[in-house]
């Protein structure tokens, strides 16, 4: 444990450190030629945005070359078989690292996923940490998945072998949730810290957890997810019913700002969704029949797009497609939407009920549930 504190103490830099030097980063690879032709993807953030590049190996090599504002979690994807990203990134040949404005060198043999990562610091020091925590999280969900592949699904026992194999992961996940936790207590100065609470959050009360991110340094809490994950503890105590719903404003298709202050005085539905999200999109028929029934009565709904840069015209098709005639807003960052962020937004499709003087009078309506609340407001009307 003290060896890996050291680790984690001594060879990360903090963000600030990176962004003065003003560095970038730099990742040469190398592959057999058989894979010459082929292309790898790799998906950072940058500015609060994601970014996407790709280079094709040539001659047994590529390279990419960039620059972050602060070292944070990068997926890379091999095409290997020339399908194309999507389908490669679910086939799984894909590898997951901390980017920061270092050099890297990465030698693929037969996969990326086996690739051999050398030349940084700070991927030492997260390979440190995984092995402190019982390894990555994609890790463990890729060894799931091919043991319940490999359950013949005509078998009498069937969903019993499907329920063991679902137990087993999850108990392994807690064993990491403990000590994520007692990592993020036990090294304050690690951005790894944060990665740590953040999974730990999704299973624990937040309540229990602030008080170890408030014991973190001020530079790792400084981070854009450190910040997001601070927001989130602000929500779980203000986002509630009865409390006055946050302002914030955002662009809506038009490139213009639309503020949720802009509607004091009427009813309106805080929607987040996002285009690629299959049971935002199948609520929609019923959101669109509850607002035809309570537009004329003063309903107004406000769709907050989790769609990113990439995903702009598919968010814009999903409006045409699905017949959404209501105010659509979107900052394209994703899950880092600052208003999703704001609200404690980590799941969709979900909602906001806030009345005339801008206070949330319901959360989470969809289904039947949508126009129960509706009439309850407007039929009395």
């Amino acid at each position: 444990m003290k060896v890996l504190q050291l680790v984690a103490a001594v060879l990360l830099l903090s963000t600030g450190m990176l962004v003065a030097q003003e560095t970038a980063f730099v990742i040469k690879g190398t592959a057999p030629k058989k894979f010459d032709g082929k292309k790898i993807y790799i998906d950072y953030t940058k500015d609060g945005f994601p970014v996407s590049d790709s280079a094709v190996i040539n001659k047994g090599s590529f390279l990419f070359k960039g620059m972050v504002d602060e070292e944070g979690y990068s997926r890379m994807v091999f095409d290997a078989e020339g399908k194309g990203k999507l389908i490669a990134q679910n086939i799984g040949d894909r590898l997951y690292f901390y980017l920061g404005n270092e050099s890297y060198k990465i030698n693929i043999k037969d996969s990326l996923r086996t690739a051999k990562i050398s030349g940084s610091a700070l991927h030492d020091a997260y390979v440190a940490y995984l092995r402190e925590i019982g390894g990555g999280f994609m890790d463990i969900i890729d060894a799931a998945n091919k043991e319940f592949a490999a359950v013949n699904k005509d078998a009498a026992d069937a969903n019993q072998q499907y329920e063991a194999i679902k137990n087993k992961y999850e108990a392994r996940f807690e064993t990491r949730r403990v000590k994520e936790l007692a990592f993020a207590q036990q090294n304050p100065n690690s951005i790894f810290s944060i990665d740590a609470l953040i999974d730990v959050a999704n299973k624990r009360k937040l309540s229990e957890l602030e008080p170890v991110f408030l014991n973190l340094s001020k530079s790792v809490r400084q981070t854009t997810a450190a910040k997001q994950l601070e927001a989130r503890f602000l929500a779980d105590k203000s986002i509630k019913v009865g409390n006055q719903a946050p302002d914030f404003s955002q662009p809506d298709t038009g490139g213009n700002m639309v503020k949720v202050s802009d509607f004091k005085g009427q009813y309106v539905l805080i929607d987040f969704w996002a285009s690629w999200c299959g049971p935002c999109r199948a609520e929609n028929p019923n959101l669109l029949e509850a607002y035809s029934k309570y537009k004329p009565k003063g309903l107004e709904v406000l769709a907050v797009s989790l769609d990113d840069t990439k995903g702009r015209e598919a968010w814009l098709k999903a409006i045409k497609d699905d017949g959404l005639p209501w105010i659509h807003v979107a900052d394209l960052k994703g899950w880092s939407n600052e208003a999703a962020v704001l609200y404690g937004v980590r799941a969709v499709p979900q909602n906001y009920l806030v009345d005339p003087a801008g206070n949330i009078i319901a959360i989470n309506l969809r289904g039947e549930k949508l126009h129960e609340e509706l009439a309850k407001v407007f039929d009395k009307m």
